[in-house]
């Protein structure tokens, strides 16, 4: 039983780009039942085990995370509690969203705006302001591969809980399903001119390396063979291997 509905959206991203005109930005919104593996259900409908969740995922280019309609909330002020106001011991303030993207609080004009959008909605459901935040996520409460993440919380009879979550993912997700099943899950950009990049390529010669490394080639293959090696491990690989390598410009 899945946890989230999320995942549905990042499997059909490959249809969804293609539903789009193959064009970034595009957003999908999904809702339906999730579930928890809440052993003791309690705090009335705040732990239970299946509950109705709604998630929008909005695909943005990595390199450009502006938003053409961030003027339209930029002006909302309204609690943040950015982190390091947690770990100073200091209380939530009103901060103008637009101060909040400018100054770096808020990773991104395209974050920051979900954010205001969040924030319209449950007050025009009714939510109290004043008993309402958003909270950034500590640095050993952020996933991984999150880039930023602010919860939505009202305060309560059970204290301050959290009812929306606004992260920027990156491409973790896709990523993952990428690497799993085979099916590249990518975006691409139509330049107005055509670009030149120069690369250069390693082709490993196998039988030379074989002879080399004996029992270790197929370590050494694996290591040349992965795109993201870091720089002072490329270094070191062809020390290693230079006798044995083609390089093709």
């Amino acid at each position: 039983m899945r946890p989230e509905t999320a995942q549905g959206i990042f499997v059909n991203f490959k249809d969804l780009y293609y539903y789009n005109g193959n064009k970034l930005p595009f957003a999908a919104a999904q809702i339906g039942q999730a579930f928890r593996n809440e052993i003791s259900p309690r705090q009335g409908l705040l732990r239970v085990r299946e509950f109705t969740l709604a998630e929008i995922e909005h695909f943005v280019d990595p390199e450009d995370k502006s938003h053409p309609k961030f003027s339209d909330v930029s002006d909302l002020e309204f609690l943040m509690f950015p982190r390091e106001d947690q770990l100073t011991g200091r209380s939530a303030t009103r901060v103008r969203l637009g101060e909040a993207v400018s100054e770096g609080t808020v990773n991104n004009e395209t974050l920051g705006f979900f954010i205001g959008r969040v924030y319209l909605f449950l007050t025009q459901l009714g939510i109290d302001k004043d008993r309402l935040r958003f909270r950034q996520h500590l640095p050993n409460e952020m996933a991984h591969y999150a880039a930023d993440c602010w919860d939505a919380e009202i305060e309560c009879s059970y204290g301050w809980i959290e009812c929306v979550g606004i992260a920027d993912r990156s491409a973790y997700d896709l990523r993952a399903h990428s690497d799993k099943s085979g099916v590249p899950l990518e975006a691409h950009e139509k330049f107005a001119e055509p670009r030149e990049v120069e690369k250069l390529v390693i082709t490993p010669s196998k039988k030379e390396l074989g002879l080399a490394f004996k029992g270790d080639q197929k370590m050494v293959l694996e290591a040349l063979e992965v795109s993201f090696v870091s720089t002072l491990t490329c270094h070191i690989l062809l020390l290693l291997c230079w006798p044995t390598l083609k390089f093709l410009r």
